[in-house]
């Protein structure tokens, strides 16, 4: 009987048997590879490595714990060129947290095996990681085929410091009958405060063998594209290792070498991975093709990287409110001040657009497309007339002379004060409108407001007016591009650049983070969900309150921004949300961020925040309150439906929709709205410690504001995006000048990415109308289940189900916190 001999290190101790020949030798196991007498063969050859340092694919043999640090995809092919028995071949594949190995070896003449390897790296806690592998093999002998291993790993690691452990073969497993110690192994590797030279030392005890083998590493990049590792062991063998890595791709090979520097062992690799570490060859300038949507978060980021020579801008007529109009404004000009381009494509130009248009330094435009450059405005619709005809009466109360939300259904037409706050706002987004377009162009008001008013403009009347500066239809863009920089720039996408992006070769270590929880919608208690048939995204009380506490107890996670974009809902929804924030404020700095709108529950949820900050273009403020309920009398009367109410209990037919409205009723409504609107204003008095209660009052009765008034009136801390208020919560946290994580809060579904992708017809009608339409989730039992309810038969059917929701919680609550109406630029 044959038997081939293999250890991951030198045991310096001859384990030969007559009758048997020795023509496999050690290679390292976490350390490096040199030539002794070895028990049974039992892997391929791997090029060298610390137990400290592993944490690409070949982790799953070194040190599995390093799998919960890699990155990516991370693929190596591996092939022993120089060996006793050569041709061996193994390939290690690796995601963040597992790995898997296989491995075709030859351990002699007459024996082949093929050894399988599964991985796992899991945190524990901030800096420290811990895994496991199970190692099993097949072969037509019967002593490798009954071959079981199981071995553990940890890794402690911070930015220049890193320290590793294993023990391997734990279950002493058997191979060719004899019983394999157990190999215990300790890594140190320390940076000199570069990423480019790394000192190691490894040692390893095997169990049953004397002496403890010393392993002494220098691993240096003099550039990102080549690496150099020499190792020396105790006993004078050596090794040496290269590698060469371009884009996504790298070869090398590992070479190890006796004390008498004869070499005994040689493998070579392929690797790649889906996070290249060098740019690839050539190299060529970048020039970002970006959609309008990706602007915010892409270019702070291409801001820091010099091989972007510039932006395109599309801009295709998507809506947004102008507070997003000028976040975005903001970041194409912070990107214009590190010295690139910016220019814009215009397919679809709407006034809005124009105003990001604006602030690029130069605009290109489709020659067949329109430029809709005609102002803002405001629609509103009143249906008392149709619910007159109808039957169905109104029945709402409002307090604060400005809360306008019910006019909608009790009124045939704007109120003064109604009128009068909706001139101021559009007095005041018109001038932002007009102070944009004229910054960005270089006109005066008076240029750019006489091109609005002789707006719509085709693309040739919009290039003879100055409004664009070039029409280009899709394929000249690329020479246009040219033209600005040189033929070695290349106009790329951004799923092009984002693959492009560099894998940091600095140990990765957990950072501080700041959370971003997105607070919008309609607001509603339970879960959030996008309603599939009207369009409509809903904030539920429950999702939010769940993340905060989560955000809470995550000792990562140091400040937090609050990104709200709502006009409120229900009453309870935003005082549960309220509660919770107040909560998480005792522990953490809370920034508030504004979108578009961030009024009514939406400015309520706001005002615990130690800094609120708001664009210009902002719509907030709306501190008041709606309620009561709606008569169908008429219209059942009319389809000559006839009830009869019988009750025990003064008020016990308050809530039924075949009532009238007797002044007691509305006594109790009244006196309902009145408590919560002293309750709001004192929170807000609460949180705006500069206000008094009667000052929040003063500013509220359901008055509207634009983010800049809000600023003048202390409603709002600061002017700006988000960026300014990660920078807050930063520097509240003690985090100026580190490096910060950033995640955010909820994740989202692909259901909720497609809804919200879809802007359904009805969405436009129910912002519209203005009605209470922040609705409570149908994950609360139907506590009306005995009175009737018309719109049971819906929720029998899944696909009408979240509608469902929203129609029964307009039945069933009475009192709303609203923003009355919703302003968009076209």
């Amino acid at each position: 009987m044959k038997r081939m001999f293999f250890v991951p290190l030198s045991f310096n101790k001859h384990l030969g048997r007559i009758g048997r020949n020795v023509i496999s030798a050690a290679f390292i196991c976490g350390i490096s590879t040199f030539c002794v007498a070895a028990p049974p063969k039992a892997r391929t050859h791997l090029p060298s490595s610390s137990i400290a340092m592993s944490d690409d694919a070949l982790a799953t043999f070194f040190n599995p714990s390093g799998l919960a640090a890699g990155r990516g995809l991370n693929l190596y092919y591996l092939r022993t060129y120089q060996s006793d028995w050569t041709g061996d071949d193994a390939f290690f594949l690796a995601v963040p947290g597992a790995g898997f190995g296989i491995e075709f070896g030859t351990a002699d003449a007459d024996t082949d095996f093929t050894r399988y390897t599964l991985a796992g790296g899991y945190h524990l806690g901030n800096a420290l990681y811990w895994g496991t592998s199970y190692s099993w093999m097949n072969s037509d002998d019967a002593g490798y085929d009954k071959f079981r291993s199981l071995s553990m790993g940890l890794m402690y690691r911070r930015r220049y410091v890193s320290i590793g452990a294993a023990a391997r073969d734990l279950n002493r497993p058997k191979l060719l009958g004899e019983k394999l110690g157990r190999t215990y192994d300790l890594g140190l590797a320390l940076r000199p405060g570069t990423w480019r030279a790394t000192l190691s030392i490894d040692m390893q005890k095997t169990q049953g063998i004397e002496g403890i083998e010393l392993r002494y590493a220098l691993e240096v990049r003099p550039i990102r594209e080549f690496m150099l590792r020499g190792t020396v062991n105790n006993d004078l063998s050596f090794d040496v290792r290269f590698g060469v890595n371009i884009g996504n791709w790298g070869f090398g090979t590992g070479n190890a070498f006796d004390n008498n520097r004869e070499a005994w062992s040689g493998v070579g690799y392929f690797h790649f991975s889906n996070a290249p570490k060098t740019k690839p060859l050539p190299r060529r300038r970048t020039f970002l093709d970006l959609p309008m949507r990706a602007v915010k978060q892409v270019l702070p980021i291409a801001k820091w990287d010099d091989d972007v020579a510039g932006v395109l801008v599309r801009i295709d007529g998507s809506g947004y409110g102008i507070a997003q109009l000028q976040e975005m404004s903001g970041a194409i000009l912070d990107f214009r001040e590190s010295g690139r381009v910016v220019l814009c494509y215009l397919s679809n130009c709407s006034t809005g657009d124009y105003m990001i248009a604006s602030a690029c330094d130069g605009i290109l435009i489709h020659p067949s497309a329109e430029v809709r450059l005609i102002g803002i405005r405001t629609e509103h619709s009143f249906y008392k007339g149709a619910l007159d005809m109808l039957g169905i009466r109104a029945d709402l109360e409002h307090l604060g002379k400005y809360k306008s939300a019910s006019e909608a259904f009790t009124q045939r037409e704007m109120s003064e004060a109604h009128r009068e706050i909706q001139n101021i706002i559009l007095d005041d987004l018109y001038e932002q409108l007009v102070e944009a377009i004229a910054v960005g162009r270089g006109w005066t008001h008076e240029n750019v407001k006489t091109r609005i008013d002789e707006g719509p403009y085709t693309a040739r009347q919009a290039f003879a007016v100055e409004l664009v500066d070039r029409l280009a239809y899709e394929d000249e863009l690329h020479d246009v591009v040219t033209e600005l920089t040189d033929t070695r720039t290349d106009l790329v996408p951004l799923s092009e650049y984002v693959r492009s992006g560099l894998y940091a070769q600095e140990w990765q270590v957990p950072e501080p983070k700041v959370a971003i929880i997105k607070a919008e919608g309609l607001m509603l208690t339970g879960d959030s969900f996008v309603d599939p048939f009207m369009g409509t995204q809903v904030m539920g009380a429950d999702t939010i309150t769940r993340i905060v506490k989560d955000v809470k107890a995550d000792d990562s996670i140091k400040a937090v921004v609050l990104r709200i974009d709502s006009g409120g809902g229900l009453v309870v929804a935003a005082d549960i949300i309220w509660r919770e924030l107040v909560r998480l404020k005792e522990v953490k700095p809370l920034v508030v961020s504004m979108g578009d709108v961030a009024a009514s529950g939406g400015y309520y949820i706001a005002a615990p925040a130690d800094s609120i900050v708001a664009e210009p273009g902002t719509i907030t403020g709306s501190i008041g309150v709606i309620g009561g309920k709606y008569s169908f009398k008429g219209l059942y009367e009319k389809l000559g439906i006839h009830k009869e109410i019988l009750k025990r209990g003064q008020h016990a037919d308050f809530y039924t929709d075949y009532g009238d409205y007797p002044l007691a009723e509305k006594a109790i409504v009244q006196k309902q709205i009145k408590e919560i609107y002293d309750n709001f204003i004192e929170k807000v008095a609460l949180g705006r410690t500069q206000l008094t209660v009667e000052d929040v009052d003063r500013l509220g009765r359901g008055r509207v504001w634009s983010g800049r008034q809000a600023k003048e009136n202390g409603l709002v801390d600061e002017l700006g995006g988000l960026n300014l208020a990660i920078a807050i919560a930063r520097e509240r946290a003690g985090l100026e000048g580190k490096s910060v994580g950033i995640v955010e809060f909820p994740k989202k579904t692909w259901m909720s990415q497609l809804f919200g992708n879809f802007g359904l017809p009805l969405i436009s009608l129910w912002k519209g109308f203005g009605i209470p339409n922040s609705f409570e989730n149908s994950g609360a039992e139907d506590k009306d289940k005995g009175t009737g309810n018309r719109l049971q038969f819906i929720t029998r059917y899944g696909g009408l189900s979240t509608t469902a929701r929203l129609l029964n919680t307009v039945r069933k609550h009475r009192l709303f916190l609203l923003m009355p109406y919703h302003i968009s630029v076209e």
